[in-house]
């Protein structure tokens, strides 16, 4: 089960040079909103059939023509390929607090 604060993944592409682009699906967790943008968050990755892994990510803003901005998460980790939709991402920490 997936708990209602999760971020689960629409969609994500490769940003060479950068990371793994991960957009969520509606509707966007309320965190996603509440941080300001590339803010460094500390998440656990849920896929099935796999343990929970702990990477970095930072929040960003992708604006595509005739839309606009959308929030998402520029994972600063490989998590081993682009993320297939219905993965879902949970918060654990922010760097404010410290630990990133």
């Amino acid at each position: 089960m997936i708990p209602a604060p999760a971020f689960v993944v629409t969609s994500s592409f490769r940003v060479p040079g950068l990371g793994l682009l991960v957009l969520p699906a509606p509707p966007a967790p309320a965190w996603l909103g509440a941080h300001p943008l590339h803010t460094t968050l500390l998440l656990r990755l849920h896929r099935p059939g796999q343990p929970p892994l702990a990477l970095p990510a930072t929040i960003e803003e992708l604006a595509r023509a005739d839309e606009p901005p959308t929030r998402a998460l520029l994972l600063d980790a490989d998590p081993g390929g682009i993320l297939p939709a219905g993965t879902w991402l949970q918060i654990t920490d922010t760097e404010q607090n410290g630990l990133l």
